[in-house]
């Protein structure tokens, strides 16, 4: 649970001083990067994105 918290104030520290904006683009970067690494894609649409499996990398 200790390591849980660490964890979480680590984060906090990094984003704490970021725009709203920012802080969006940082998250949107992360979930490519997840998504990339379980073998998906994002894909724009008309109404946000979409997922594509492109398989396991």
């Amino acid at each position: 649970m200790r390591e849980l918290h660490r964890i979480r104030e680590e984060m906090y520290e990094e984003s704490k001083k970021l725009t709203p904006r920012e802080r969006v683009n940082r998250t949107h970067k992360e979930v490519e990067e997840f998504l990339t690494s379980q073998g998906y894609r994002l894909i724009p649409s008309n109404t946000g994105y979409r997922m594509e499996f492109i398989g396991r990398c």
